[in-house]
C-alpha cells in the first residue's frame, strides 16, 4: 500500500502530498536515478534500442481488445464499424511498416555510415511524433498523444486511444449525438496520424 501511495503522489506530482509518504524523498530519488541511468545507457547506443515492430503490434492487439470489451457490454454502433475498420486496416500497414523497418535496422549493424545511423534514428523519432496531436484529446488539452494517456474517465489508469474510447463511453451513457460525432472524430484522427507514422517508418522519408 505503501509503495502504491508513493507511486500515485509521483505520478500526480503531489509535492505537498509526498511530505507525508516520502519525506525524505528516497523513491523520488530512485526513479530519478534509474531513469538517469537509463537514458546513459541508450545516448551511448548507436541506434535507439526500442522496436517498432513491438509498438505496432501491442497497440494493434490493445484495440481489438478495446472493441471486444464494447462488444461485450453492448457500447458497439454500427455506425462504428466502417471507421474502425478504417483504424484496423491503417494498423496493419503501420506493422507491414515497423517490420520492414526493424529488417533495416538488423542489416545496418555495426560499422554504418552515421548518416544511415542518422536516418534509422530519425525515423523512429518522427514515428513517435507522428501520435502528438496539437490541439489535444477531447476535455484535456493537456494531453496530446492519441495512442497512450490517462483515460478522462479513469486519470490513473492509462488507456489507449483515449479520446476514441472514452468518447464512445460518454455518447452511449448520455445518447448524445454531438458525442457520437466527436467519437467518429477522434477515429478518424487516429487513423490519420496512424499513417502518418507508417509514412515516417518507410524508406523514403528521411533518406540517407
Amino acid at each position: 500500500k505503501q509503495w502504491y501511495q508513493r507511486r500515485v503522489a509521483i505520478t500526480a506530482g503531489n509535492i505537498g502530498y509526498m511530505k507525508y509518504i516520502d519525506p525524505d524523498y528516497k523513491a523520488l530519488l530512485a526513479v530519478a536515478k534509474v531513469s538517469t541511468d537509463i537514458l546513459l545507457k541508450i545516448s551511448d547506443m548507436e541506434i535507439v534500442p526500442l522496436n517498432a515492430t513491438d509498438y505496432s503490434v501491442y497497440v494493434s492487439k490493445m484495440l481489438s481488445t478495446k472493441i471486444e470489451d464494447l462488444e461485450n457490454e453492448k457500447f458497439f454502433s454500427e455506425k462504428l464499424k466502417a471507421p474502425f475498420d478504417m483504424l484496423k486496416k491503417s494498423l496493419e500497414d503501420f506493422i507491414v511498416a515497423s517490420q520492414k523497418y526493424e529488417d533495416r535496422k538488423k542489416t545496418a549493424g555495426n560499422g554504418a555510415r552515421k548518416s544511415k545511423i542518422r536516418s534509422l534514428n530519425d525515423k523512429m523519432l518522427h514515428m513517435e511524433r507522428s501520435f502528438i496531436y496539437p490541439p489535444g484529446l477531447p476535455s484535456r488539452p493537456q494531453n496530446r498523444h492519441v495512442l497512450f494517456a490517462p483515460s478522462l474517465l479513469d486519470s490513473y489508469s492509462g488507456s489507449v486511444f483515449p479520446g476514441v474510447f472514452d468518447s464512445i463511453t460518454q455518447a452511449n451513457e448520455k445518447n448524445d449525438d454531438d458525442l457520437w460525432n466527436e467519437a467518429l472524430k477522434q477515429i478518424t484522427i487516429s487513423t490519420w496520424m496512424v499513417r502518418q507514422a507508417t509514412r515516417a517508418l518507410s524508406p523514403a522519408a528521411f533518406p540517407v
